[in-house]
């Protein structure tokens, strides 16, 4: 990549990024057109991927060596485009009949495998090589069986939590906030490490190399809403005036 293009995409990666959080002091035109191109190039991604990955090798390719059963799901798949024509909408549901019956089929083994046997796998498993194991291991594996069954028995309706089952069912409580606490704090995590690349993009394209673009794209956007304020505050005052 040639220098003057690197320095043009420092400047749109920039002046998108201020246009976005522009968004922290209200809404504004900068931010719309960031979002806007930002979903219009997601779109024209996922777009070419389809192209590129899906329609070539999966279907003209097989279509190409003979293959022609191939069609059926080509077809049922281009059958959900009519729901955007009212007269022969009805085709679209034999697509997603199949679409759902199929989905079901795949999505159900893999969630009883991985949410269901691989769950009790995990915890009953450790407990089996006791003998071999630390006293550390064989604490933290206690504990994640007994988490196990004091957050089942949480969700178990079948008999009202009084006593022992209340107890039982209230230490499964705990080891729910603590799971919830854990994965809000790693979403956190995974925000502020995006958050801190544009930070260190700015940063890096405030320099002399990049003709100061974080700083000029900045103040540009600055004097915008100041003169936007004051012509605003302008036009109310003669509205004002004029009653």
């Amino acid at each position: 990549m040639s220098e003057p293009w690197m320095i043009a995409g420092a400047w749109l990666a920039t002046g998108l990024t201020i246009a976005l959080f522009s968004f922290l002091y209200k809404d504004n035109p900068f931010f719309k057109i960031a979002e806007h191109l930002y979903l219009g190039a997601g779109m024209g991604w996922l777009f070419q991927v389809s192209v590129f990955s899906v329609w070539g090798p999966k279907i003209w390719t097989p279509i190409s060596n003979g293959d022609l059963m191939v069609l059926v799901p080509s077809i049922l798949g281009l059958s959900l485009m009519t729901q955007f024509i009212p007269k022969i909408s009805w085709i679209s549901r034999y697509g997603f009949t199949f679409l759902m019956g199929y989905g079901a089929g795949l999505a159900i083994p893999a969630s009883l495998a991985t949410d269901f046997m691989n769950q009790i796998m995990g915890t009953l498993q450790p407990l089996a090589g006791v003998s071999s194991m630390t006293p550390l291991a064989i604490v933290n594996s206690l504990i994640v069986a007994v988490g196990l069954v004091c957050v089942l028995f949480y969700f178990f309706f079948s008999v009202e939590h009084q006593g022992h089952f209340k107890k039982v069912s209230n230490i499964g409580v705990y080891f729910l906030m603590i799971y919830f606490g854990a994965s809000f704090g790693n979403t956190v995590m995974a925000r502020f490490s995006l958050l801190y690349g544009r930070f260190d993009d700015l940063y890096t394209f405030s320099g002399g190399n990049y003709f100061y673009a974080t700083q000029i794209i900045l103040a540009g956007m600055v004097v915008y809403f100041i003169v936007h304020e004051l012509l605003r505050k302008k036009e109310a005052s003669e509205g004002e005036a004029a009653q």
